[in-house]
């Protein structure tokens, strides 16, 4: 026994080696070299003892070219005893590595043992790294005394180049392999994988039940992430045969998220918010989970340190959120902090571990801070129910109470209710009694016009027994004397806004219409106005009352006149449906464009333009809202509503109930249900009167008396020889109507020729009733009227042309003329200005401006 002892002693003097039994202890006296050696001893220059692993610690010692490989060779004695092969008779040696990295190869006695990743031309082509290597060695590799290992091991240029000495509580050494094989044994941790996971899962199943919860989603992710990262630590994850750095890649990107979602799961948690340094955080380092997808293996390594820094500056955050919450006597939070108190501390400990900042072991503790913290979870969790179940016993100890009580409250309100239903229904019943008198269609007793009208409101209610309706929509009719004329009035209007809110309207409306009317039927100077003039003052003063809403209250309207004996309709539409006119079968609209915004619009001062149309025997006019038009085709399942879009439909509904009344009706509602009021105004005017030709003179023979007579006259140019030949040819009785007034238009030609303007307002007044429409007749009128010095009845011609047509250049000026004539000289400068609105480049508003500066 003495001869082996003093051998192991002398062997020792010249070997740093262990000669203690197993274990045997691999963490110290290793000699490295640059550059890969599977022979050469270690002796001589070039080799660097190494006193302890792991090998980055001598990394300044081990300087590589940039850009090149970085290979060495690491070389151990150890010896193995009689004894140490006697206690693995039933066993096996095993070689423990904690983690190695990158490309590594491991040689045993001269013999390959294991090896990780690959080269190719001087480049890895596979990556190697690992964590807890368990190498089984054979007996007849092994001898007793002295034994050697080699391990090569290759990096890329700015790569890690290491060997670690402990990993998990698990030193570098040889061993019996049941007493290893503990490193490969994980039970506790996919005990807590399975946990965690199952946490996440419970909590995402929550936020599914209930969305706004949003807390409970991110502590899912929070878990389920974390559940992952765990399962990409442990040794199953070698099982997929895989490049090591395409698993890194994975592991990284749910690390990097797992800090974000703890965060973003506290800042909802307690503050109800995510705040911009949550946001910022949160963005940061998604992308470097992202980028590092795309990056060597010396970056992602750089990027790793990056995010480790700022999981030191997260866990400030975190702490600050949770301190604020304990601050405001938040409960949860106070039973929170405990937990996340720990979990910051094991996470830290880890990745300063990891890092290398600070000399400390990795020991993965973070599987258990986050039982505690899980822990902390289920506390509060657990209060809280203990809560609700305790509000829950109160709620069923005192329930019949309550029901009692909320009994007594809904009979209250629904009392309460009905009262207030019996107000409004007064409410409307008195409003209705206001509007009855109002909305009348038959105050008209014209013997030449045939009046139909229907109402429907769309809000309907009864109060006392009695049925009424109420809305918007309003329909007048009377009659009035203008110059000895009898004219038909109407106006057909449609309020803003539903039941009492269009009633309102409806009422201002019919109120101030009717006022407007009366004046007329009582004041003899309300009844010299020309039809004109009484429809643009009537729509200014209705203007004036519905500007002072403030553009709260609008109106839609027509607005017209029709003189009974001659058929002529003089009207104006604010934004209303247009007006049908029903003729020979066929029903056509008589606008084609929108000339007025609603009444109540500001801004719509001298921008009034009343139409004249005239009518014939049998004709019919049909006014109406837009609830003629606002039809609900279709209703479906989910409540939508189909509308009909096309205006036009109501033409063709006019067409096939032959202009009937009550067939439209009938045809709109087989069409579809109204939505809105609706009103219809019928109008069929029953007289006839004499409609003259302009081109009489030119359907005469040539062989009647008249023709060759007055051509020669006309041809020569002597306008004193014409004027006097159409007197002589007037002074025939014999001469037909229609002749004879075409000659009188030809007079006046002739008369303004020949500056005998009593002549010409004599003549021009004579024919205009049968040339109603023809607005150059009123612009003779009011040119002759104002050269015979008759300066009123030129600007009342004049005004009423401009009612016509605002935007007639030649009118505007025989206007300006006028008034400059009758020393009114600021309504000449108003006119002017209008004139220069249009024509601003005509000549003669331009000598016209001149003159007034």
């Amino acid at each position: 026994m003495k001869f082996p002892l003093r051998l192991y002693c002398f062997l020792f003097l010249i070997f740093p080696i262990s000669i203690l039994a197993l274990p045997v202890d691999l963490t110290k006296n290793w000699n490295v070299k640059k550059g890969w050696s599977e022979s050469e001893l270690p002796l001589g220059p070039g080799w660097i003892p190494l006193e302890t692993l792991p090998l980055v610690s001598i990394k300044s010692q081990l300087v590589f070219p940039d850009g090149k490989l970085q290979q060495v060779t690491m070389v151990k004695p150890f010896l193995l005893s009689e004894i140490d092969f006697k206690e693995t008779e039933a066993d096996i040696f095993s070689f423990h590595i904690p983690c190695i990295s990158n490309v590594y190869k491991v040689y045993v006695n001269g013999e390959l043992v294991d090896k990780g990743g690959a080269l190719e031309n001087g480049h890895i082509v596979r990556n190697g790294f690992k964590r807890n290597i368990l190498i089984r060695l054979s007996r007849n590799l092994l001898q007793i005394g002295k034994n050697e290992i080699r391990v090569l091991l290759a990096s890329e240029s700015g790569e890690e180049l290491n060997y670690c000495n402990v990993f998990n509580d698990f030193n570098s050494s040889i061993d019996r392999y049941t007493v290893l094989k503990k490193v490969e044994e994980e039970y506790a941790t996919f005990m807590l994988l399975f946990l965690y996971f199952f946490v996440g899962i419970y909590h995402g199943l929550f936020y599914w039940k209930r969305r706004n919860e949003t807390y409970n989603l991110y502590f899912a992710l929070f878990a389920v992430f974390l559940s992952a990262y765990l399962y990409f630590r442990s040794q199953a994850i070698y099982r997929w045969d895989v490049d090591s750095f395409i698993t890194t890649k994975l592991e990284y990107f749910i690390v990097f998220l797992t800090p974000t979602w703890l965060l973003l799961f506290v800042d909802t948690f307690f503050r109800k918010r995510i705040s911009i340094i949550t946001k910022g955080y949160f963005v940061f380092s998604l992308t470097l989970a992202i980028l590092q997808f795309f990056v060597n293996r010396a970056s992602s390594i750089v990027f790793l340190r990056v995010w480790q820094g700022s999981v030191l500056a997260f866990s400030v955050v975190l702490f600050y959120i949770t301190a604020r919450a304990v601050m405001k006597n938040n409960k949860d939070a106070k039973r929170l902090l405990v937990g996340i108190l720990f979990l910051m501390f094991t996470a830290i400990w880890d990745i300063l571990g990891a890092s290398g900042l600070i000399p400390i072991q990795n020991l993965n503790l973070s599987r258990f801070g986050f039982l505690f913290f899980v822990l902390g979870i289920a506390v509060v969790l657990a209060n809280r129910f203990l809560r609700v179940h305790k509000q829950v016993e109160e709620l069923n100890a005192n329930l019949e109470r309550k029901v009692v009580e909320r009994t007594n409250e809904l009979q209250e309100t629904l009392t309460r209710v009905q009262e207030l239903k019996v107000q409004q229904d007064g409410d409307y019943f008195l409003t209705s009694l206001l509007l009855d008198p109002l909305n009348d269609s038959k105050k008209s007793h014209s013997e030449m016009i045939g009046i139909q009208s229907y109402t429907k409101q769309k809000k309907e209610f009864e109060f006392k027994g009695k049925t009424k309706e109420i809305g918007g929509d309003l329909i007048i009719c009377d009659d009035i004397i203008l110059n000895g004329k009898k004219y038909f009035v109407f106006i057909n209007g449609d309020a803003m806004g539903k039941s009492i809110q269009g009633a309102g309207g409806a009422l201002v409306l019919g109120v101030v219409f009717l006022s407007f009317i009366k004046r007329t039927q009582l004041l003899l100077e309300s009844q010299s106005k020309s039809p004109e003039r009484w429809i643009k003052e009537c729509f200014y003063e209705l203007q004036t009352i519905f500007e002072s809403f403030d553009g709260s209250m609008l109106v839609s309207v027509v607005l017209g006149l029709v003189e009974e004996e001659t058929g002529v309709l003089y009207y104006l539409n604010a934004e209303h449906p247009w007006t049908v006119l029903y003729r020979d079968g066929i029903a056509s609209f008589i606008e084609d464009e929108l000339e007025l915004r609603k009444i109540g619009t500001k801004g719509m001062a001298g921008h009034v333009r009343v139409r004249v149309f005239v009518l014939e025997q049998g004709d019919v006019l049909f006014i109406g809202s837009d609830g003629r038009d606002d039809l609900i085709l279709e209703t479906g399942s989910d409540g939508s509503r189909v509308m009909n879009e096309d205006e036009t439909k109501f033409l063709q509904v006019v067409n096939d109930s032959n202009g009937e009344l009550e067939q439209i009706v009938y045809n709109l509602q087989s069409i579809g249900s109204f939505s809105d009021d609706l009103t219809l105004l019928r109008l069929e005017w029953m007289g006839s009167a004499k409609r003259m030709n302009s081109n009489s003179l030119n359907s005469l023979g040539s062989d009647h008396f008249l023709y060759s007579e007055l051509q020669s006259v006309l041809e020569s140019g002597n306008a004193e020889e014409a004027y006097q030949t159409i007197e002589r040819m007037l002074a025939n009785d014999n001469i037909e109507d229609d002749i004879r007034i075409n000659l009188l238009r030809e007079k006046s030609r002739i008369s303004l020729l020949l500056k005998r303007f009593d002549s010409a307002v004599a003549s021009l007044e004579s024919i205009f009733p049968y040339f109603v429409t023809d607005n150059e007749i009123l612009l003779q009128l009011s040119y002759a009227y104002r050269k015979s010095k008759n300066l009123s009845k030129a600007i009342e011609i004049g005004e009423r042309l401009r009612a016509r047509e605002p935007k007639h250049i030649r009118n505007l000026i025989n206007l300006i003329e006028c008034y400059r004539l009758q020393k009114n000289e600021d309504r000449a400068k108003k006119i002017l200005s209008r004139l220069g609105s249009i024509a601003p480049e005509n000549p003669q508003y331009l000598k016209l401006k001149e003159s007034f500066s």
